[in-house]
């Protein structure tokens, strides 16, 4: 099979404060999965080139199903908040911020993805799964926010406090994911060793943890029905990869939260 991947990221914020190694750390993801897992790069945009229309949905102006879901895997590295997913520049299409539901309207979050391919999406920013979040007196839980944002994704994995802005993220998460962590994180020779391969959640935690400082806690949000489990989902290639999750398949359909202490 043909297995894709793309990745935006932003440094130079003209907005929001800028940051320093988002290019390392979404290339690194990029890099690790396309040079050394075989597969397809679709798209790595930066800066000026990442824009939020690519990830939003066509119904709202966006342009998501030419771009984020025609990928099985999707990284962003940037900024972003409780009830922004990811954060752009003012000066691009469509606008600054990738808004969740009761954003701006409780129908009128901007993600609805996994319709064509999507499987697996990385917000490697601040917050985004933060368990509650309050905004005009009214608290919104992290299923209030993005729940309706699968419609067929598997999952969602980011943080719900903040996080450093460093540059090794990526190419760990992609590491542990296709097995490669020996050699690339810990510096052993690949054809000694092989390669182990983790679960897509447990490549997050465990990058996390590599990562980042004790006091910073990462999250995965992610949805199944009747037939799927997608918390055991390894990348293509490595493992079972559930059935997609789809809104309306069977009578159920649910929606499970697991954070990390890094």
């Amino acid at each position: 099979m043909i297995k894709k991947v793309g990745v935006e990221w932003i440094n130079n914020y003209d907005c929001h404060n800028s940051l320093s190694y988002e290019n390392q750390d979404a290339g690194g993801f990029y890099h690790e999965l396309v040079q050394h897992d075989g597969w397809t790069g679709s798209f790595i945009w930066g800066d000026s080139n990442a824009w939020e229309e690519d990830f939003k949905r066509p119904d709202k102006g966006g342009t998501a199903d030419k771009w984020i879901d025609t990928v099985d895997f999707a990284y962003f590295t940037g900024h972003g908040s409780p009830f922004v997913a990811a954060y752009f520049r003012c000066d691009v299409p469509d606008d600054d911020r990738l808004e969740a539901d009761n954003y701006s309207g409780p129908d009128n979050g901007d993600l609805r993805l996994g319709k064509n391919n999507l499987e697996w999406l990385a917000f490697e920013v601040c917050e985004a799964l933060a368990f509650d979040a309050v905004k005009s007196g009214i608290n919104y839980d992290v299923f209030d926010r993005w729940s309706k944002a699968f419609q067929g994704l598997h999952m969602i994995l980011s943080f719900t406090t903040t996080s450093n802005d460093v540059a090794t993220p990526g190419r760990y998460f992609a590491a542990f994911c296709d097995g490669r962590w020996p050699s690339v994180v810990f510096g052993l020779p690949e054809f000694l060793i092989g390669r182990f391969p983790l679960k897509v959640i447990d490549s997050w935690f465990e990058m996390t943890s590599c990562v980042q400082p004790d006091n910073v806690i990462s999250a995965v949000l992610y949805a199944n029905t009747a037939g799927t489990d997608t918390q055991n989902d390894y990348i293509h290639d490595h493992g079972h990869v559930s059935i997609d999750p789809r809104p309306g398949a069977a009578n159920w359909f649910s929606w499970t939260w697991i954070s990390h202490n890094c």
